[in-house]
């Protein structure tokens, strides 16, 4: 059966409530001041017990979209033209054809937070004169390849075998034969027919861009950056620091191609501006020093 879902004034009147009376004087409209609370409701029901006040952020969903300004979008583009020198059969991995695409250094007192690195290769397209597209993803990959030194050094623990490595025969945990703590030396082991050659042909294939120092950290041309696709990427350049970006052929290229370049792009920003940021990324610490913490106390 459905009931009603008010009371008639004839049932109000059964059942002896008192009339519904309009409030003495009009509702207070909500104007708290610079840290005044909100006025007294003026009669009973009006206010709230909750103790809470409705706070909106002024701008909305602009608040997780806007930066400080002291936070400056950086990003450069290098752009360079091919050279006869990049297709000679000249080129070889003991003899590379190396040179730089560009080269920045960070302000004094500021620090860089750079998030995306991209290589590309251009072509002609073949439609109309000058019309270049980048060529398809990985590929020059066995020719050339990209190196990011930060003050002349690799950061992050990356090894790229870009020059196919011979399969090896043995496993490469166990080169030569254990002789209590140390190994047989070759010759002895190459007598006994247990030398493994691994060791050797893993060296020289890994060695094709040693001549240009930059080894195994040698970025294969792939229009991304470096790293796990699925996971957070920063590279942190502090102030004074130098960020070189560098192209090694070390063999030649086999199609005319039009241009190479290398954009690479984040933000700009005071120095305890990072430092801040990343010392709350920081796990937290405890007081008591129990298990689970890994400083000196609380933050």
């Amino acid at each position: 059966m459905n009931w009603p879902l008010h009371l008639t004034p004839q049932q109000m009147a059964g059942l002896g409530a008192p009339p519904v009376r309009a409030p003495a004087s009009p509702p207070a409209f909500l104007q708290p001041g610079m840290g005044d609370p909100p006025p007294y409701a003026p009669y009973p029901g009006e206010g709230t017990t909750c103790g809470a006040s409705r706070v909106h952020l002024a701008g909305g969903a602009l608040n997780s979209l806007l930066v400080n300004p002291e936070v400056v979008p950086f990003e450069q583009l290098y752009r360079r033209l091919p050279e006869e020198g990049m297709f000679l059969d000249s080129v070889t991995p003991e003899t590379p054809f190396t040179f730089e695409l560009g080269a920045f250094r960070a302000p004094e007192t500021f620090c860089l937070a750079l998030f995306d690195l991209r290589p590309d290769i251009y072509r002609f397209s073949g439609v109309d004169a000058g019309d270049t597209v980048p060529v398809e993803a990985r590929r020059f990959s066995s020719v050339l390849g990209f190196q990011v030194s930060i003050d002349q050094a690799q950061p992050g623990n990356i090894l790229y075998q870009i020059d196919p490595v011979p399969i090896q025969t043995f496993q490469q945990a166990f080169t030569t034969p254990q002789v209590g703590n140390g190994e047989l030396p070759p010759a002895i082991a190459a007598a006994l027919g247990a030398a493994n050659g691994s060791r050797f042909n893993i060296a020289a294939a890994s060695s094709f861009a040693s001549a240009a120092g930059a080894g195994m950290s040698l970025l294969p041309q792939r229009p991304q950056r470096y790293g796990p696709q699925n996971a957070p990427f920063t590279l942190y350049v502090r102030p004074g620091q130098t960020v070189q970006i560098r192209c090694v052929i070390f063999n030649p290229i086999p199609s005319p191609i039009a241009f190479i370049e290398y954009d690479i792009a984040g933000f700009m920003m005071p120095d305890v501006y990072l430092r801040s940021l990343t010392e709350c990324m920081k796990p937290l610490t405890n007081a008591s020093q129990g298990p689970g913490s890994l400083g000196g106390g609380p933050r």
